[in-house]
């Protein structure tokens, strides 16, 4: 369980062909309280993403991780958040670039076979897990993107054209192109759906995304 408060920041790697992705999200966990009698009351996670950026391909890892620790840096991720790091393109070599700066990442290796988790360290989960938890909180409108966010259309239309049957299937990782975006917000989802956050009796907040609403804390 995480306190309420605490952040998710999730890089995906890409190779020198691909660019490479962040995506924060501010989490939160709210109790519902259905109108359907039948229905029984419970805790539902609720995820604002608040910051977005691409790293085009070919920038190196040792740039990559400066620009990360300053995105760290902030007063909001310095002590509450949980750093993933998806190294499913790269290997686990640029894990030690990170610790190296003072970065000690959840690594996550997407695989097309079963839950593992090896002996360095590295989490090896199944694609399909972890964008089909996505695809559940989006579907059930638990996902807000920050309007002000310059990628903020680009995250959401990749996330809709994202080739789920391919990836359902297994026969590609990273399902196609443009999936950089997609895998480090869908990290965060199936990272963040697992956890409890907040404080207990509070009602459940619409869904909001192009009200007008919702605004990032950090740059675009």
């Amino acid at each position: 369980m995480m306190k309420s408060g605490q952040h998710i920041v999730s890089l995906s790697l890409g190779t020198v062909a691909e660019p490479s992705a962040v995506v924060v999200i501010d989490p939160r966990t709210e109790f519902e309280r259905p109108k359907d009698q039948g229905r029984k009351r419970g805790w539902e996670n609720y995820f604002n993403v608040t910051h977005i950026t691409r790293f085009p391909a070919r920038l190196p890892i040792p740039v990559i991780v400066s620009r990360v620790t300053q995105l760290m840096s902030d007063e909001r991720l310095a002590k509450n958040c949980h750093l993933l790091l998806d190294i499913t393109s790269t290997g686990a070599a640029p894990c030690r670039v990170f610790e190296d700066s003072g970065l000690y990442p959840e690594s996550i290796d997407l695989t097309n076979a079963g839950s593992e988790e090896r002996s360095d360290g590295v989490r090896r989960v199944p694609l399909r897990d972890v964008i089909g938890a996505a695809q559940v909180v989006f579907q059930t409108r638990r996902l807000d993107v920050a309007e002000d966010l310059k990628l903020a259309s680009t995250l959401l239309g990749d996330f809709q054209s994202y080739d789920h049957k391919r990836a359902d299937r297994g026969l590609d990782l990273r399902g196609g192109r443009d999936s950089d975006l997609v895998l480090a917000l869908a990290v965060t989802l199936w990272w963040g759906d697992n956890l409890t956050w907040g404080d207990d009796g509070v009602d459940i907040s619409p869904f909001r995304h192009g009200s007008g609403g919702e605004r990032s804390w950090m740059s675009a």
